[in-house]
């Protein structure tokens, strides 16, 4: 994977964080994610390969399936394989499974404010701003996998 920014560990377990303490800070939140599974809270984390090598990831993330149906995706790809396509392709798949395979209601994005280029892949997909601020952006999407 490549090592030049972005980075993707710009979440807040370790935005404020020096390397490597924030990769380390980062890496042992992923793992708390998957340590904490239960019906009401859970996180699924896909890689994402090419040629043997892992170029990304892509996180299907939910407080309260049960009760609400909604999900929450963010998604990394790493600089060198961006812009070919395969960034939309992942973050098809996800919701597919989120709305298809489990029957979510609806999805939501926490792309960054200031990824342009992720939140012009939301929009394609058929996320709508839903006036989220903080450090990430906010966009939803209520019904069936309007995207693919």
């Amino acid at each position: 994977m490549a090592t030049g920014p972005p980075w993707p560990f710009n979440d807040p377990s370790s935005l404020y964080e020096e390397g490597p303490e924030r990769e380390w800070s980062w890496l042992r939140g992923a793992w708390r994610g998957r340590g904490r599974v239960s019906a009401s809270l859970w996180r699924l984390y896909f890689v994402v390969v090419i040629d043997g090598e892992p170029v990304g990831m892509q996180d299907l993330i939910s407080a309260d399936f049960a009760a609400f149906g909604t999900v929450t995706t963010f998604s990394w790809l790493s600089p060198d394989v961006r812009g070919d396509g395969l960034g939309k392709e992942m973050r098809q798949a996800v919701p597919h499974l989120a709305f298809d395979g489990l029957g979510a209601r609806e999805a939501g994005s926490d792309a960054f404010v200031d990824n342009h280029a992720s939140n012009r892949v939301s929009e394609t997909l058929g996320y709508v701003p839903n006036g989220s601020a903080g450090t990430r952006g906010g966009a939803s999407r209520r019904g069936s996998d309007a995207g693919g």
